[in-house]
């Protein structure tokens, strides 16, 4: 699966990622980066694309640096799979996005939520429930968006919970999730 480090590290991630599938096709690039996501690979295997493929410039400098083994900074490779899998989609990645939703990085589980909104992936609502709660405002109003977009009317409630949140961006992304959801289930909540 070797493919050489991107010419143009600075092109954005999406391009980055698009060439990745051009090159490997989009099941291999999927895969590859669920096993990064899992950490069931190295972000500095040899046997593996380079990390700049999804991390750019950021990823080639931090393999350069070494700052990837420092325990905060190691998910960084997760969070470029995650986003990664924005562009390189496939539904057997699903089941790696819900688990991400319980990352110990609030970045992978951000962009975890967005993921599972993007992609309507209904067997994670549950999870993406559970962050509504969550420690990190950005999770959470991720979490809410996700909840307007793709759930049903029983998490209204837990969506109009979040119009009294602290962070002002929660409360805001609250008020138009419980519009969407009424808009799509086409009732007053």
């Amino acid at each position: 699966m070797a493919l050489p480090v991107p010419v143009d590290v600075d092109l954005h991630p999406q391009v980055l990622v698009a060439r990745a599938c051009a090159q490997l096709g989009r099941a291999t690039v999927s895969e590859w980066c669920v096993s990064l996501l899992e950490e069931r690979i190295a972000p500095d295997d040899p046997c593996q694309p380079s990390l700049a493929w999804i991390g750019g410039n950021p990823a080639v400098a931090a393999l350069r640096s070494g700052r990837l083994a420092r325990p905060d900074q190691s998910h960084w490779p997760r969070v470029w799979a995650v986003r990664a899998l924005r562009h390189a989609w496939t539904p057997e990645a699903a089941p790696a996005i819900g688990r991400a939703l319980t990352d110990s990085s609030w970045r992978v589980r951000e962009t975890a939520a967005r993921l599972v909104t993007i992609h309507e992936l209904a067997e994670s609502v549950e999870l993406l429930a559970a962050l509504v709660t969550d420690e990190v405002a950005r999770v959470r109003a991720a979490s809410v968006r996700g909840l307007g977009a793709i759930g049903e009317s029983e998490y209204a409630n837990l969506i109009r919970s979040a119009l009294d949140d602290p962070d002002p961006a929660v409360a805001v992304a609250a008020e138009k999730a419980l519009a969407e959801l009424g808009h799509r289930l086409d009732r007053d909540l």
